[in-house]
């Protein structure tokens, strides 16, 4: 290499590294949280609660009229941020990355309809119940081919990916001699419904006002949803548990419920 290539290398390597100084990186996807504090204590000096989410997901998490987050999740996590004292930061994406996103330390918390099971805790700590996350059948409303679980032979049901309702339709023998049509947005599952392009969805709650939608049948399952954090996130998990039995016994989250939800 000639002297006029190192000088080029060497001013090239001083460019990049005044970038690297006064032009750090803001990539919000990588990990946040130190290891050598608390998520807690972490969440209290920044004054912000970074919340992963998938939205839309029925009542659960939406956009309202003015494109801001709403569902019974949304008001929850907002009761929650505003017992701890901070802001509240939702991050939305795909279900099925949440998990990671925990793992990973990308987000405080994860909430967003997500159902207990033995399984998942394995890798992640949940917080005590805070919502029955029974399952149902749920067909167009002028369907008048599917009126319980029995006449499922032979037709689509739609289910979300990474679900407790994708596992279920997969396993249980109701769905044997059914088409499973898998899904990664909940809005276009709801609307391919609508639509009839599938015939039946597996579904938690509907609307109050939601005229388009019909549950059918007995519940599928009983089970409970609960907020997911990081597996050393025990003090944090902790406080939230504190809040979230003050706001069963205080009629909270009842209250929120009925705001959105008819089931």
């Amino acid at each position: 290499m000639n002297l006029k290539n190192v000088v080029a290398v060497c001013v090239c390597a001083c460019l990049v590294l005044l970038l690297l100084v006064f032009f750090p990186s803001d990539n919000k996807t990588s990990e946040f949280i130190s290891s050598t504090e608390t998520a807690l204590k972490q969440i209290l000096q920044s004054d912000s609660l970074v919340v992963g989410v998938d939205i839309p997901y029925g009542v659960m998490e939406f956009y309202d009229s003015n494109g801001s987050e709403a569902g019974i999740d949304i008001d929850i996590v907002r009761e929650l941020s505003g017992r701890l004292g901070v802001k509240v930061r939702f991050e939305v994406m795909p279900f099925d990355e949440l998990f990671a996103a925990v793992r990973g330390r990308r987000i405080h918390i994860a909430v967003s309809a997500i159902t207990i099971t033995p399984e998942r805790q394995k890798t992640l700590l949940f917080s005590d119940p805070y919502l029955d996350a029974g399952m149902s059948l749920a067909v167009k409303a002028g369907n008048s081919n599917i009126n319980s679980q029995i006449d499922l032979v032979g037709q689509k049901v739609a289910v979300l990916k990474g679900t407790v309702g994708e596992e279920l339709a997969r396993s249980s023998d109701l769905f044997k001699q059914s088409e499973i049509v898998t899904y990664q947005k909940n809005d276009e599952r709801m609307a391919d419904l609508d639509s009839a392009a599938v015939d039946a969805a597996i579904v938690h709650f509907l609307t109050t006002d939601n005229d388009k939608i019909k549950l059918i049948g007995d519940p599928l399952s009983q089970s409970f949803y609960g907020i997911v954090t990081h597996l050393e996130n025990s003090e944090l998990i902790a406080q939230l548990n504190e809040y979230l039995r003050d706001m069963k016994r205080s009629g909270t989250i009842r209250q929120i419920k009925q705001k959105y939800a008819s089931g």
